[in-house]
């Protein structure tokens, strides 16, 4: 297991997030019992979870970049967002 692997995955919970899918969907977590998971499968899970829950607070803070598109989407309909 390397770095870059690790990053993929928090990219793909990400991208999962963005798609809309719920945090339960996480491909790597298995429903067997935690401790017969192999460290790996372990790390993979958390890393996907990790880039899901990023994601997720993004959107509910209202920061950066999604404030600018609420923005732009508030501009566009005629209302105004105070922030």
């Amino acid at each position: 297991m390397n770095l870059e692997s690790i990053l993929d995955c928090q990219e793909r919970g990400s991208r999962a997030r963005i798609l809309g899918s719920h945090q339960s969907e996480n491909p790597y977590k298995s429903n067997r019992n935690p401790g017969e998971q192999g460290e790996e499968t372990t790390l993979l899970q958390e890393a996907w979870e990790f880039g899901w829950l990023i994601e997720d607070c993004m959107r509910r803070i209202g920061t950066g970049f999604y404030l600018s598109l609420r923005n732009q989407s508030a501009l566009a309909a005629g209302k105004l967002i105070d922030t």
